[in-house]
């Protein structure tokens, strides 16, 4: 299983943490190691593009997903791409008095939660 991670470095997120979440995650949705998902952490800006772009909606999102469907490359399946936006999570957290990880934790869970739907349509 691959996990491929892009962020912004203001961003203080863990590659390792992440990638150990979301295997576990995709481990427990059934997905094996011939697997390959992109998790991007963004901005605001770019969330909102994103979600104006793809989904013609015109407000900031926290998660968005973008299936692929187990298309190949290489050696691995492609599942999709999360699209997080950072900002917006950690917003979130502030408001429910939360520690940002738990709500990356379940924004990672909605996000595979759709990929996954997807891939067995």
């Amino acid at each position: 299983m691959r996990i491929l991670i892009s962020k912004d470095p203001r961003y203080p997120i863990d590659n390792k943490k992440v990638r150990s979440k979301i295997r576990k995650i995709l481990t427990r949705s059934g997905i094996g190691d011939d697997y390959e998902l992109s998790v991007a952490f963004v901005g605001k800006r770019k969330a909102k593009q994103y979600n104006e772009d793809y989904r013609k909606m015109d407000y900031i999102p926290e998660v968005l997903s973008f299936p692929q469907k187990g298309e190949r490359v290489g050696d691995k399946k492609l599942i999709g791409d999360l699209l997080i936006c950072f900002p917006q999570a950690r917003e979130r957290a502030i408001e429910e008095n939360r520690m940002v990880d738990e709500v990356l934790e379940e924004l990672y869970e909605h996000g595979i939660k759709n990929l996954v739907n997807d891939l067995s349509e």
